[in-house]
């Protein structure tokens, strides 16, 4: 504990809260101002007013969210979304997925991308490539009203990732950049924005207790800190409560230079039932 309060004392936080945005397409329950002592007319004699209640359509409700849809090893899925966010993410995968785009066309009620290439594998290149290309697809579904709202697993099968839940804000250009967790003992920080947070970053992942075996750049844009011990693997007491505590720094590092978490992604298909994969971070500048 006395690292993290360490770590904080020397960071500062220069960034002011900025108020919540507003909420957009507020949806109004209708008052139909129903009496018990009404009486029934000529034309509904003999009808309860539960039936006339279940004759009613339904609400229609606001479009407020919507789906990212990783599927299998190479398919990016859009779902519930307006078809104008189509050329957007299109757009996005075009400049960063270098491998390139198979196919594309409707899939069911969505849109689907068929990608060469296997960005959810989460192996060798393609591991650092994929958080890289997910993170510009974000930031392109924000420039048009969609920001990452929660990601959650929608299925029980084997091989499985996260559905990434959006949901309908004003559109802003919004920076992102991810944090990755690998194999036993390792972290990346992927396309940070600057050196301020590549540092914080940095700084915070050094506080673990047991030290660093190694550190260098991956790739271009790419800093990976394997660590001593298997903080990610683990069922000693110590190291489960300091890897812990070194993920609470690294938020709080984030956090000290103008950046928070938006969303935690299982983004890679791991070992199938036997899934020993982990979260990717993806943190955004608070606006």
């Amino acid at each position: 504990m006395g690292k993290l309060s360490e770590f904080l004392s020397s960071s500062s936080n220069n960034h002011e809260q900025q108020p919540p945005p507003p909420t957009y397409h507020e949806s109004k329950i209708p008052n139909h101002n129903y009496s018990h002592t009404q009486q029934p007319s000529s034309s509904s004699f003999g009808v309860s007013t539960y039936q006339q209640h279940q004759q009613l359509p339904p609400p229609e409700f606001p479009h407020l969210f919507a789906c990212l849809h990783l599927g299998r090893s190479d398919r990016i899925r859009l779902i519930n979304l307006p078809s104008n966010s189509i050329p957007t993410v299109e757009a996005a995968i075009r400049k960063v997925w270098l491998a390139g785009i198979q196919n594309a066309g409707p899939y069911h009620k969505g849109y689907e991308w068929k990608l060469s290439g296997n960005p959810w594998h989460g192996q060798g290149p393609e591991a650092i490539h994929s958080r890289r290309l997910l993170c510009h697809v974000l930031h392109a579904l924000s420039s048009i009203g969609w920001d990452l709202h929660m990601a959650c697993d929608l299925t029980k099968k084997g091989w499985d990732k996260d559905t990434l839940i959006l949901h309908s804000v004003q559109p802003k250009q919004k920076f992102y950049f991810s944090v990755s967790f690998n194999q036993g003992d390792k972290i990346r920080i992927i396309d940070p924005p600057d050196e301020n947070v590549k540092n914080a970053f940095i700084r915070a992942v050094r506080t673990w207790p047991l030290g660093i075996q190694s550190e260098y750049e991956k790739e271009p844009g790419a800093h990976q800190i394997k660590l001593r011990g298997n903080p990610w693997w683990t069922s000693d007491g110590t190291q489960v409560v300091e890897a812990r505590i070194l993920a609470c720094t690294v938020l709080s590092a984030m956090e000290s230079v103008g950046f928070e978490l938006v969303g935690s992604v299982d983004m890679s298909m791991g070992n199938g039932d036997r899934s020993y994969d982990l979260d990717t971070w993806f943190f955004a500048q608070k606006m």
